[in-house]
């Protein structure tokens, strides 16, 4: 497990940590707890009482929506460095979906009155953190356009792309995610998932090494996503 002692001496914070002055940081090191959840732990629930925002200093999760009859929409995969929860600060007091630990993964819990507090008194801070909510806010648009409006090869290209993105370049993503995983993601079942990567391998678009997939023709896929 990794130990971090305080935020101060924190070397994985977020940036918007750093726009905090020494007293700032003691007071969110006192308002949080650290906890390490293994492979499969769940860290919120979808529709529990929000009491903490999640912070993840290391690790590796996934984010769902869970749908009636037990069915599951994959939403986004976050590493390090992320924020979970924010919307409940000023939102419903409920989490708003699901996350789970895809490796073990330490999780720095705040008390989310704590977060309040510091974006009502300090400007920067609160500018670094709506910089975020921004970007993944227009990831979730994108992915509600992908699934809603585009067909399935246009689907599980988006999903593809997004997770071979610059942003896991220092993560197979793969190593961590099941083939039902990428067909929650593009919303379409695990057969036409498995049936639409083969076709795309025998195109050399992609290629495959057991759950590893890796894109050949980025371009290609790209059009796909345009046209999908």
């Amino acid at each position: 497990m990794s130990v971090i002692n305080t935020c101060a001496d924190c070397e994985i914070a977020s940036k918007c940590f750093k726009k905090l002055i020494p007293s700032e940081l003691e007071f969110i090191n006192q308002m949080k707890i650290q906890i390490q959840y293994r492979k499969g732990e769940i860290l919120c629930k979808q529709g529990a009482f929000a009491s903490y925002v999640l912070y993840i200093p290391n690790g590796l999760v996934k984010l769902y929506l869970e749908n009636t009859n037990n069915k599951f929409t994959n939403i986004k995969i976050l590493k390090s460095m992320n924020f979970i929860g924010l919307a409940s600060i000023y939102g419903e007091n409920i989490y708003n979906y699901s996350v789970v630990a895809l490796k073990e993964t330490d999780v720095c819990l705040i008390d989310k009155d704590a977060i309040r507090k510091l974006l009502e008194s300090n400007s920067d801070f609160a500018s670094e953190l709506i910089k975020q909510y921004c970007v993944r806010e227009k990831y979730f648009l994108n992915f509600i356009k992908s699934i809603s409006y585009k067909q399935i090869p246009g689907r599980l290209a988006d999903t593809l792309l997004n997770l071979c993105s610059e942003e896991f370049k220092d993560e197979n993503i793969f190593n961590y995610i099941t083939r039902k995983d990428i067909a929650d993601f593009a919303c379409i079942s695990k057969e036409s998932t498995i049936k639409l990567l083969s076709e795309f391998k025998k195109e050399g678009i992609i290629s495959s090494n057991g759950k590893i997939i890796e894109i050949l023709k980025p371009d290609k896929l790209k059009e796909i996503s345009r046209f999908g």
